[in-house]
């Protein structure tokens, strides 16, 4: 039981870090989701809806034209680097040495695992249902959405009353 508690409020503890709502972006009939997390531990989520199969960076540019998000790219013949994001008053640029450049992963569904392509963002087709990530100072993947963090305390609720139950 105190196992359970423990769970729960480290889930809850959890949750309180991440962002309070998703900011709907775009318009059309698919969708797709970016997760943002700054080196200082802000984190940002947009749910974007379009039409057709934007990039990665297509992604990006929906964000920048409804938002003030705003990236630094950098063409390097072969593919797309970002090199900066800056949102509501946060900012990671360049390369710092180690992990400290934008990660860049990907989920192809809500179910799959965050996980890093062999291709840049530039490269990605991006269907409905996807996620993209970017982190920039780790190589972690992106922070659960709240949604995700949402099911997992409600299924350990759900535990914590069957134990009860049982008793």
């Amino acid at each position: 039981m105190r196992r359970i508690v423990l769970i729960v409020s480290v889930l809850s503890l959890s949750a309180a870090g991440a962002p309070a709502a998703l900011m709907p972006v775009g318009s059309g009939a698919s969708n797709a989701m970016v997760v943002i997390n700054f080196k200082d531990g802000a984190i940002y989520e947009f749910a974007l809806a379009f039409d057709g199969s934007p990039t990665g960076i297509g992604l990006l540019d929906i964000i920048e034209t409804e938002t003030t998000l705003t990236t630094v790219r950098e063409d390097f013949g072969w593919g797309v680097f970002i090199d900066g994001i800056s949102y509501d008053g946060h900012s990671n640029m360049g390369f710092g040495g180690g992990e400290d450049w934008w990660h860049y992963w990907i989920k192809d569904s809500a179910l799959d695992p965050w996980q890093a392509p062999m291709y840049g963002a530039a490269d990605r087709a991006v269907t409905d249902g996807c996620s993209d990530g970017w982190v920039y100072g780790s190589a972690s993947e992106p922070v659960p959405e709240p949604a995700t963090m949402a099911l997992l305390a409600a299924g350990a609720g759900a535990a914590m009353i069957r134990l009860r139950r049982k008793r």
